[in-house]
């Protein structure tokens, strides 16, 4: 171990004193403790520096009016949002406000629909039919619903065939207008039955009627027509037809833009 050199001129220790020091001081003296000096001063320049670290100065602030700018773009960004979120709510509420509620059974019954037993006529079954129909026209019913309402306006021979009819479906089978309506036809208005009334329609003739009876039965049968009278042309065609001969005279160079023109034409004559 180095130790540093004593200097010549050091102050005269008494006899006494050096009594006192044992070796070990001694060697401490002038060789520990200079260096615990050393490095207890490199020690305090290192906290020093760590000091200084700690110390250090923080960044500087964001400039205030950038701080402003971020703080008022939040803000708007907050406002839009809770904007949208108000104008949802209050589309939801107008939407469920105004819609409608569907009609039921009782809206329904009271647009007096007749009731239904059995047609001796196809012409009885399809008037009824017919009439279901323009009843459905008055309010926006679900489809579903129509053959249950319809269903409930039958009596007697037809409500008997209809539950003979749903028997052959599993139970809990909702039937659609169009499937009811179908099936309706199939059993009530047979086709040998319009086959029937649409030769008569074509047989027709005013005879000794009068021209307003006659055009009630025309009328009537044209139901059966199909295509024989799907143009108001051919309607005029079939009526002039069936006119007396001494009538198709008198308006044979008379032209009418409407059936019903030819029909008031022909009753003033």
């Amino acid at each position: 171990m180095w130790c540093p050199d004593i200097p010549d001129g050091s102050p005269d220790i008494p006899d006494g004193a050096m009594q006192n020091f044992r070796p070990f001081d001694v060697i401490y003296a002038f060789c520990i403790l200079p260096w615990l000096i050393i490095l207890g001063n490199q020690d305090i320049v290192t906290k020093s520096n760590m000091v200084e670290c700690r110390m250090a100065a923080p960044p500087n602030p964001p400039d205030l009016a950038q701080a402003i700018a971020a703080m008022l773009t939040g803000r708007d960004e907050q406002t839009a949002l809770l904007r949208e979120i108000v104008e949802q709510g209050r589309a939801q509420r107008h939407e469920q406000h105004h819609q409608p509620a569907v009609p039921g059974y009782e809206q329904f019954l009271s647009t007096q629909p007749p009731l239904f037993h059995k047609a001796d006529e196809p012409l009885e079954a399809d008037s009824w039919l017919r009439t279901i129909e323009s009843k459905f026209t008055l309010h926006p019913y679900n489809d579903g619903d129509k053959a249950g309402f319809a269903a409930q306006q039958l009596r007697g021979p037809a409500r008997t065939w209809w539950d003979n009819h749903m028997a052959m479906f599993p139970e809990g089978t909702r039937f659609t207008w169009a499937q009811f309506r179908e099936a309706f036809k199939v059993h009530h208005i047979p086709a040998g039955g319009i086959r029937r009334k649409l030769m008569e329609f074509l047989a027709l003739k005013q005879g000794n009627n009068s021209v307003m009876q006659y055009a009630q039965a025309f009328n009537t049968l044209s139901q059966y027509a199909g295509y024989h009278v799907d143009t108001d042309e051919k309607k005029q065609t079939c009526f002039r037809q069936g006119l007396s001969s001494k009538l198709q005279d008198r308006l044979a160079m008379i032209k009418f833009d409407t059936f019903s023109e030819l029909v008031n034409g022909a009753i003033i004559q």
